[in-house]
Parts: C-alpha cells; structure tokens; sequence
C-alpha cells in the first residue's frame, strides 16, 4: 500500500476500523457457492475515499502443528472439542482441568480434521482486513460489522475477532499466518475469482491478450498497418500481396473499426496505390480529407459527395459503352431487384432490362441514360420514333415494344409503375441526377484510369441526406463499376495489373450485385483487388454473404463482438482466442486471424494505431478535386 493510501487509512475522519480472524471450521466451500463473493460485496463502496483491505497469508503448516491434528483424532482424557481448539487456536494449549466438555459438533469435527490430514500438505492461514470509511462512526462500525461478517461465512463457523491498532501501518506488513489449518482445496477456494455469473461489485477479466508469431510483418513499403501487438508492443502490417485475400473487419459501434480503416486508407494513398472508399456514414471520408496534403493528392482524388457544388458533381453512369454493356445491364438489374425487393417483380426486371438494353442499342441518342428512362417508358408519343429505330435484327426488343405497345393504358402503368416510382424518387435528388443520371462524357469518371494511375475515388454517400435506398443504390453501382472495370483487366498480362483496394463501410449494403459473391471474391484476387469490407455484426450478411465472406476474406480483424457472433467467430480464432475474449475485449483492441505469405497464422491480440493528426488542409483539398477533376474523359479536340 502507498504512502498515500495509508494516510486515507490512518487519517480517515470517522470509522477506522480494523481486525484479525482465526477459525477452526472447515472453509465454507463445500457449501457449493463462491466464499469470496460475500466479501468482494460487502467491501464495496460507492465513495471514492473509502478503502478496504483484506490480506490473507498462507504457508506450509509446521510438522509441530500437523502433528497435534493427528494427536487430535486419537481419543485422550477431555473433549474433543478442547483438544480441536488447541489445534486450530494459537498458543499453549489450556490446562485439561479447565477444559470446556465437548459440544455436540465434535463428531463432525472429528470428520472434517480427518478428511483434512488425509487431503495431503496443510496450510496455516492468516486473515487481516482493515477499512477506512468516509462516514459517521455509525455507519463506519456497520460496514467493518459487514466485512468482518464475510470474513467469518468464508472461514467457517468458529472464529474470533480482535481489534487491532495502527492499522495504517499493519496493512503494509505481512499478517500472521498462525490461524487456521486448511486443506489446498479450502486455500484454492480463497484464492479463486468467483466463478458466478453475477457478482455486481467484481469487474470481469477481459480478453485475454496473445502474441503475435514471428512470421507476422511489423512494416515495410508493401505493407498495411493493422496496428500495434499487446504482447510486446511491436507494429503489425499486413503484406499488400496478402490483403488481396480480403479483410473482414467486424467489430461493435465504437470499437475502433474506422480508425483501422482510416490508417490502412492513408497508408495506401501515400504508396500511391489506388483506392475507392464507399462510406455510407460521410465521417470516415471527412477524416481522411482532413489528413491530406493537398500537394500529394493534386490530380489523384475524385470526390463524390453531396456536399461538393453542383458544378464539382463527377458523373458515375450505370452503363458505358465502352466497357461489357450486358454485364453493366446485368448488374444495374440485379441491384435494383436486391435494393427494391418489395417493389420488384419479373415484369418489372423485364421492362428495366429492355428498356435499357434499347438505349444502349440508340446510342448518343438524346433519350439516353437513367435520367430519360421514365421518359421512354411513358410517353408512347416520343417513343414511337425510337422503337422504330431498332433494327429488325433485334427481334427480344422488337418484339418486346410491339408487346407493351398492345397492352391498354392501365395495365402498362401497372408494368412500368415500380421501375418509373423508384428512378424518379431517386433522381429527384439534383446530386444523384448529376452523378448517375446522364452526365456529359467529359465529367464522367475514367475507372480504369483511375485504378491503373493510383487514383483516390472518395464516395461520402450518407443515408441521413440521400436517403437509404439512394445511398445503397450509388454505393452498390460503384462496386459493380469497379468490379466491371477490374475483370476488364484478363487481357493483361498478370505483372501489369496494379493494386487496388476497396474499402466498403457497412459492406452488407452494398453487395448487391446479382452474380455470386463468393465467385467475385474469389477471382478478385488474380485480378490484385483485394476488398476491406466492414459492418457490425453478422446478422446483417445473410446466411449467402456471410458463407461467401467467411471462406474468403482471409484475414480476419475482430473488434469486440456480442457474444452469439463471438461463438460462431471463434471458429476462426481458436484456439489462442476463444469466444470469451472476442466479446470482451476492450475499445480499439482487436483479435486477429492474419493470412501471411498465402498461409493461414494463428490469432493474436492488437490495438489499432490511433489516427494521425488532421493536417487542417480539407477545404483546400475539396477545391482542389473540384478545380482539376482528376481522371475524367476529356473532349477530343476537333
């Protein structure tokens, strides 16, 4: 005990009170409860000066004292219950003449000092306590009462207790260990943690920390910070080649699942890797920009963000004719089906895909894009030309219009209700029209020179201002331009693929695309895009997503979990980091199953880095993508 502390001991105002113990029965664990829990209850207070201190000391007990304990189950001249309590009481042992006669305890006493002696080694313990109570003498007397009472019901039922004096100065020594004779078992109950599953004034253990091994990296040019080992406070750094087999990041509201992601995204951009952020919150994009220097980022960043002016707004068109347009119509369909699952049917998917498929086949035709598709669906007077227009060849879309042409006014509402409902909801949004609606080709965003150019593309898409639909719908179009714009790159050679990264909070949203996740995940790796994707729990993948997410998001980073994810999670972990540890680990620590040099190592214990300082250049940086628009098409010169 501190100098400081003995001071609030021996100078409290009011209740100093203090005590030894000494018992002769047996400790009261075969009661079948946790004998500390009484004690850690009764020596809790809610004031902040008061202070409660129980030492208990244990050593071997002397042959001199085991030896009167066999002498006690011999029957001799008096009582056994005289004979009982010189053994367990300190001192010369009374004169018999002067022996109490025995109670009607002694034969089980008898017992208990048998199954004692033939427990094996014995053990002489000593019990001191002391407070030091804020209080009125009253009160300070009602609280030693309690404490002494919880020393007594973990000892046994026959103890004594005085009062001792400078108890101040007696805490810091060592208590006699001239009490009672105890089994290792009955010294084990003292020694435990309760194992209850309530004990409100004891605060649990958290995880458990583990080392890393050796084969985990602590940094380098082609790593990724992860964070910092609690076991020996080295850095930790993924392999770039590595985190092409996926991160899942999973961890509570809080945990610290940002700040990993912002350290791995600042990390990348200062490498001059590419990355795109889709972030359905807009905080972790703010976070990154307020760490930017404007002079490293000139000509890399694309910002997508409500908050830019309008004349900043970069479009992001579902469909390119440059690239796969089936694919891009494949996809643009299934978000749709995902997103507006209440709202879709197959006559809707069929009147979407048709619909689109006619621009696409129209061309620079001034009905083209997201924006005119309500337009061509509704009004039969302008449509009329530009069926027309399609050539016989095209027979699925001939003979599709000649269809929805024949069908009564009513019923062709009732067709192009759900498609024409959900794009004008969305594109009455001046942000979402200018961005995937039908931007003009020179302010549209080149993908592939982007990912091959270390471009920055940050798409702050908070629900709270467009609406959760519209965030999910831009969010997951962007995923599926990346993806399109990725697969793109088969025709090149495997050493000139450039890394990427894509960074997805709330991933659960924005992975909806219609083909299989688990085979885009999968293939995602030849192609360098290796995906961070983050959310909160695992109830929100679905049984499909989580499957897909589980085989191949190699590297796993557990922040703290509840405690059903923690039991299925385990399976990753374990067996260094059970369940218990994934849900109780502390704020910015985490578990994690890395994947290094393409194989599998074993879990350890980390704490994020905490985030860099803000530079304070965000403003300059956001005038900056909107002054240089960086890797947009450019007008061809006449």
């Amino acid at each position: 005990m501190t100098a400081k502390q003995e001071q609030s001991i021996a100078g409290a105002r009011f209740g100093l009170r203090a005590g030894t113990q000494a018992a002769t029965g047996l400790v009261a664990a075969e009661t079948g409860g946790d004998v500390v829990r009484g004690l850690i209850e009764a020596g809790t207070s809610n004031r902040a000066g008061d202070r409660t201190v129980v030492q208990i000391v244990a050593r071997p007990a002397s042959p001199r004292r085991v030896a009167r304990a066999r002498r006690a189950l011999t029957p001799h001249s008096g009582s056994l219950g005289a004979q009982v309590l010189d053994l367990f009481t300190p001192g010369k042992p009374a004169p018999r003449a002067h022996r109490a006669p025995e109670g009607p305890w002694a034969g089980e006493e008898r017992k208990r000092l048998a199954a004692r002696l033939g427990s094996g080694a014995l053990w002489s313990v000593g019990v001191r306590y002391a407070l030091a109570v804020e209080a009125a003498p009253a009160t300070a007397a009602a609280r030693s009462g309690q404490v002494g009472a919880a020393v007594g019901a973990m000892l046994g039922p026959a103890w004594r207790r005085r009062r001792c004096r400078r108890a101040g100065a007696l805490v810091d020594g060592w208590a006699s260990a001239a009490g009672p004779l105890m089994s290792a078992d009955e010294l084990a109950a003292l020694a435990h943690v309760p194992a209850d599953a309530v004990v409100p004034a004891l605060e649990r253990a958290g995880a458990r920390p583990i080392a890393p091994v050796a084969a985990v990296p602590s940094g380098g040019r082609a790593t990724k910070p992860l964070g910092v080992a609690l076991v020996g406070g080295r850095k930790i750094a993924i392999p770039v080649a590595d985190a092409r087999s996926h991160l899942h990041v999973i961890g509570s509201t809080g945990s610290g699942k940002s700040t990993l992601l912002l350290r791995m995204i600042l990390a990348d951009i200062r490498a001059r890797r590419a990355i795109i952020l889709v972030d359905p919150k807009g905080d972790l994009v703010n976070d990154v920009l307020d760490r930017l220097d404007p002079a490293q980022v000139a000509g890399r960043l694309v910002l997508i963000d409500p908050d830019q002016a309008a004349a900043a707004h970069r479009g992001l068109p579902p469909i390119v004719h440059t690239e796969d347009t089936e694919l891009a119509i494949d996809h643009l369909v299934g978000i749709c089906a995902n997103i507006f699952v209440r709202h879709w049917g197959p006559r809707a998917d069929d009147v979407l895909r048709q619909s689109l498929r006619t621009q696409v086949l129209l061309g620079s035709h001034d009905y083209s894009g997201l924006e005119s598709l309500p337009i061509l669906l509704t009004d039969s007077a302008l449509r009329a030309p530009l069926v027309t227009s399609i050539p016989e060849g095209e027979k699925i879309l001939t003979g599709f219009w000649k269809w929805f042409d024949s069908l009564p006014a009513g019923v062709q509402s009732q067709a192009v209700g759900p498609v024409v409902a959900r794009l004008r909801t969305i594109l009455g949004r001046p942000f979402v029209a200018a961005t995937i609606g039908n931007p003009a080709q020179e302010r549209c965003i080149d993908l592939p020179a982007a990912l091959d150019g270390g471009g920055i593309i940050l798409a702050r898409l908070p629900k709270g201002q467009l609406g959760e639909d519209t965030a999910k719908l831009m969010g997951s179009l962007l995923v599926a331009r990346t993806w399109q714009t990725v697969t793109a790159r088969q025709q090149q050679a495997e050493h000139r693929r450039k890394d990427v990264a894509l960074y997805v909070d709330e991933a659960q949203n924005f992975l909806q695309l219609p083909e299989s996740i688990d085979d885009m995940l999968a293939e995602a790796r030849a192609l360098r895009l290796g995906m961070v994707l983050a959310h909160q729990h695992l109830g929100q993948l679905g049984r499909d997503l989580e499957s897909a997410v589980s085989a191949n998001c190699r590297t796993k980073v557990v922040f703290n979990v509840a405690p059903e994810d923690a039991r299925r999670l385990a399976r990753h972990t374990a067996p260094l980091v059970n369940e218990h540890d994934l849900a109780h680990q502390g704020a910015f620590t985490a578990a994690c199953r890395p994947v290094i040099g393409s194989e599998v190592r074993p879990a350890f214990s980390l704490r994020t880095l905490p985030a860099p300082e803000p530079i304070g250049q965000a403003r300059t940086v956001r005038a900056s993508a909107a002054a240089f628009p960086a890797f947009t098409f450019k007008e061809e010169a006449p």
